[in-house]
């Protein structure tokens, strides 16, 4: 007889991954004042919210719950929460642009340079302008590289509940190696979401921002399905402080 699939081996469920917002009776309520969060993250002012009720969705899908939508009854808590996210997020931002933004920062200076040097600082300019293009094409892989490994590091912080867990590179890989599947399923998820949020346009850009809150939504439940897959990760979501 063939032995069951082991759990990281049971693929994410299309079905549920857009159905379970819809499956809370406040939905509506919770993704409107999403939205407002949304639309304030526009000036920062609502980044930490948004942030934190990401932290808490994720915790809520990864223990498993049946409604994982989290309450905006702790809007403190949320914003702490949330501040640590965006640290996080911030920190591999920066860390993963200081090389591109170092080149760069050089060849403007020799292009500078070169434009007072004749035909030798002519040539010189010319193959610093190449070596732009190469920075801008190293930048594009870096922030690739960052949309691919950052989701995973987000998910260890929440998880364990401590920023440090997310600077831990290889329990952070380790994390898409146990899982590549579903892992990278959840980021599809999350962009087809995203793609089809950008519907909210029509709605005179008003739909826009809770349909943008719902996207984020949908990349929480992949990661916390993610976890709650993954037998080295069960069962270490941190306890609920609200």
């Amino acid at each position: 007889m063939a032995s069951p699939p082991s759990p990281q081996d049971r693929p994410l469920d299309f079905g549920r991954a857009f159905r379970f917002v819809v499956e809370d009776p406040d939905w509506v309520k919770k993704i409107l004042i999403g939205g407002v969060f949304t639309l304030l993250a526009a000036v920062l002012v609502g980044a930490p919210f948004v942030g934190g009720y990401f932290v808490r969705l994720v915790r809520n899908v990864a223990r498993g719950e049946a409604r994982p939508l989290p309450e905006w009854d702790d809007l403190g808590g949320l914003f702490m929460d949330g501040l640590r996210a965006l640290a996080v997020y911030l920190a591999h931002l920066v860390a993963a642009m200081i090389l591109p933004m170092t080149l760069g920062g050089l060849l403007l200076v020799v292009i500078a340079a070169s434009s007072q040097g004749g035909d030798a600082g002519e040539v010189v300019g010319t193959l610093a302008a190449f070596g732009m293009v190469a920075v801008y094409a190293i930048a594009g892989l870096f922030m690739l590289a960052l949309m691919l490994y950052v989701p995973a590091a987000l998910l260890r912080f929440v998880l364990y509940d401590r920023v440090s867990a997310a600077f831990e590179p290889r329990e952070v890989a380790a994390i898409i190696r146990r899982n590549p599947a579903n892992y990278f399923l959840a980021l599809v998820l999350y962009l087809v979401a995203n793609f089809a949020s950008q519907l909210g346009i029509v709605l005179c850009c008003v739909g826009v921002f809770p349909l943008g809150f719902w996207s984020a939504c949908i990349l929480a439940w992949g990661l916390g399905e993610v976890a709650r897959r993954d037998p080295v990760l069960t069962g270490t979501a941190a306890p609920p402080a609200y």
